[in-house]
C-alpha cells in the first residue's frame, strides 16, 4: 500500500504533462502497429461473402465511415433497392466484410428464432456499460424482474403523467406569447426537447428536471449529457471494440485511476464522453436513493403517495425487484443501469419522432385540419373536456394512422448490429441473386460476422411495402388494427408494433449494462 501511495503521489498534473510528448509518440507508434496487424489479419482472412452484392467502401478503412456518417441516411434507405435485402459491406483493409440485412425472414432469424446465435455486439455492451455504470451478468435475472413492467397495463397507466407534462408545455408556451406581437417565431424544437426529457423523467423516474424553467441548471446539465453522449461516442467509433475490454480491467480502483488520465488527452472526444457519463450516473443514483429512503420510512404506500402516484417505471421496477425471490433480485447498480438504458433510449427516440411528427403536420395543413376535427368530435362524444384515456386515444383512427406512418417512414433507430456467435443458416424471404447468377434461398452466416440490421431500410423497402413505400401515406393504415398485415404478400417483420421494427430490442427486451 505504501508503494501504491508513493506512485499515486507522483501522478500530479505537472508530472503527467511532462511525459505527454513521450506518451503521444508511444501512442502513435502503437496505433500504427495495431493498424498493421489488423491489415495483416484482413489480408489473411478470405471473405465468405464474395458472391454477394453491396456498396463499395468510400475509403480503405472500410464501411464504418459510411455506416456511421450522420449525413448517410440515403445510403441506408437505398440499400435494399440497390443491392437486395442482404448486402455485403466491404471491410476494406482493416476489418472483415459484414452483412447488411433487411430481409424479413432473416431479420426474424437474427432477432427472434436464432437470437442465441446472434448476440448483442461487444461494442454496444461496452459502450452502454460505460454510459450506465451497470453491474451483473445474468441476463435472465434482469429480464425476469424488468420485463413485467413493460406491459400494456403499466404503460397505459402513464397517460395521466404524460398529460401533466403536456399541460405544463401549454402553459409555458402561452406565457412566452403573452403580450407578444403576432408572427413571433417559436423555437418548437427547443420546447420538444424539454417536453421529451420531462416526459421521460416523470414517467420513467418519478423525477422532475423543471425542464420548462429556462434557469434550471439540472435540466441544462442532464440534457447536454443525455443528448451528447452517443454523438460523442460516434466520434470514437474506431475504439468501440475496446470498450468491453476496458470495463473488464480489475481492480476497479485501478481502472478509475486510469480514467482520470483521459483529462490530459489532446483529443476532446474522450474527455467529453467521460464528462457526460459522470453527469448522468449521479442523477439516477440520487433518484434510487430517494425511493429507498421513502420505502424505509413508509413502505410502498409512501412511494405511491409521491407526485407520480407510484406509476413511474422506476417505482414499479423498485417494487418488482423487492418482491422478487432473493436469488432473482437485482443489485442497485443493475437497477440504475436498466433505468438509465430506458431513459436514454426513450429520450433519444421520442424527441426525434415528436419533432418529425410536428414537421409533417406543419407541412400538411389539410392533415392538421382533419386531425383537429377528429379530436373535437371525439371530445364532443365524450361529453366533457377531461383528458382522453389511453383506450380512447387508441380509438382515434386518423391519429393512430399518422403515428404508425411516422414511425414507419422515419424509424427512430436506423440500424442495430449483432455479432454471430456460431455458424448459422438463415432463411430468406427474398432470394439473393449472387454475382455469379446463383439464386440463394438461404444463407450461411459464419461465426464472427458482424450483422447490421437495417430497420429504417426495411421499413422503406418497396418489395415489402409497395411502390409508394417512400411516401408519407397514413391512409395505408386506416381501418387496420395493429396486428393486421398491410405489407405485400402478407410479409411479416419481427416487430411488436404494427408489423414494424422501430427499435432493435427483440420481445421488448431492455438493454442492460454491466459494470463501469
Amino acid at each position: 500500500m505504501g508503494l501504491i501511495a508513493s506512485i499515486m503521489s507522483r501522478l500530479t498534473p505537472y508530472a503527467i504533462q511532462e511525459h505527454l510528448p513521450r506518451a503521444s509518440t508511444s501512442c502513435a507508434l502503437a496505433t500504427v502497429v495495431i493498424l498493421a496487424l489488423l491489415g495483416l489479419r484482413r489480408w489473411q482472412h478470405k471473405s465468405p461473402y464474395k458472391s454477394l452484392r453491396g456498396p463499395k467502401a468510400s475509403s480503405g478503412l472500410g464501411f464504418l465511415l459510411d455506416l456511421h456518417n450522420p449525413e448517410s441516411l440515403n445510403w441506408h434507405f437505398e440499400m435494399a433497392e440497390k443491392y437486395g435485402h442482404v448486402a455485403k459491406l466491404d471491410g476494406g483493409m482493416m476489418q472483415r466484410d459484414a452483412l447488411y440485412i433487411t430481409d424479413p425472414a432473416a431479420l426474424n432469424a437474427v432477432l427472434v428464432r436464432n437470437d442465441h446465435s446472434f448476440q448483442q455486439s461487444s461494442d454496444i455492451a461496452g459502450l452502454f456499460g460505460l454510459i450506465h455504470h451497470g453491474d451483473g451478468d445474468e441476463h435472465k435475472k434482469h429480464r425476469k424482474v424488468v420485463d413485467p413492467i413493460f406491459t400494456i397495463t403499466h404503460i397505459s397507466r402513464l397517460t395521466p403523467l404524460f398529460y401533466n407534462v403536456i399541460h405544463q408545455l401549454q402553459a409555458a408556451i402561452n406565457a412566452e406569447l403573452v403580450d407578444k406581437p403576432q408572427g413571433l417565431e417559436v423555437d418548437i424544437l427547443d420546447w420538444l426537447v424539454r417536453t421529451t426529457l420531462e416526459l421521460i423523467a416523470q414517467a420513467g423516474l418519478g423525477h422532475t428536471f423543471n425542464s420548462f424553467d429556462h434557469t434550471s441548471r439540472e435540466f441544462k446539465e442532464f440534457q447536454w449529457a443525455i443528448t451528447s453522449v452517443l454523438p460523442i461516442a460516434g466520434r470514437m467509433f474506431f475504439f468501440l471494440p475496446f470498450m468491453q475490454s476496458w470495463r473488464k480491467i480489475r481492480p476497479v480502483w485501478f481502472r478509475r485511476l486510469l480514467s482520470t488520465l483521459v483529462t490530459y488527452l489532446p483529443w476532446s472526444a474522450p474527455r467529453e464522453f467521460k464528462k457526460a457519463c459522470d453527469t448522468l450516473h449521479p442523477v439516477y443514483e440520487s433518484v434510487l436513493e430517494g425511493k429507498k429512503k421513502l420505502y424505509r420510512e413508509g413502505g410502498m404506500s409512501a412511494l405511491e403517495a409521491n407526485a407520480s402516484s407510484g406509476k413511474d417505471l422506476m417505482t414499479i421496477l423498485f417494487k418488482s425487484n423487492r418482491e422478487a425471490d432473493p436469488q432473482d433480485q437485482l443489485s442497485d447498480q443493475a437497477v440504475i443501469a436498466n433505468m438509465g438504458s430506458v431513459v436514454h433510449g426513450a429520450q433519444e427516440t421520442t424527441a426525434r419522432t415528436l419533432a418529425r411528427f410536428i414537421l409533417l403536420l406543419a407541412l400538411n395543413t389539410e392533415l392538421q385540419a382533419r386531425l383537429r376535427t377528429e379530436v373535437r368530435e371525439a371530445r364532443k362524444l365524450k361529453g366533457s373536456d377531461d383528458d382522453f384515456e389511453f383506450r380512447e386515444l387508441e380509438n382515434l383512427p386518423l391519429l393512430d394512422a399518422v403515428c404508425r406512418e411516422t414511425l414507419r417512414l422515419f424509424t427512430p433507430v436506423t440500424f442495430v448490429w449483432r455479432q454471430t456467435m456460431e455458424d448459422t443458416v438463415v432463411p430468406l424471404h427474398y432470394p439473393i441473386i449472387a454475382t455469379d447468377g446463383t439464386r440463394l434461398r438461404s444463407l450461411l452466416i459464419t461465426k464472427g460476422t458482424t450483422v447490421y440490421l437495417g430497420l429504417a431500410a426495411a421499413n422503406r423497402s418497396q418489395a415489402i411495402w409497395g411502390p409508394d413505400a417512400d411516401n408519407f401515406k397514413p391512409e395505408r393504415w386506416m381501418g387496420k388494427r395493429a396486428y393486421e398485415l398491410i405489407t405485400n404478400e402478407g410479409v411479416r417483420l419481427p416487430g411488436s408494433y404494427s408489423n414494424m421494427r422501430t427499435q432493435g430490442m427483440p420481445r421488448n427486451e431492455v438493454y442492460y449494462s454491466r459494470d463501469k
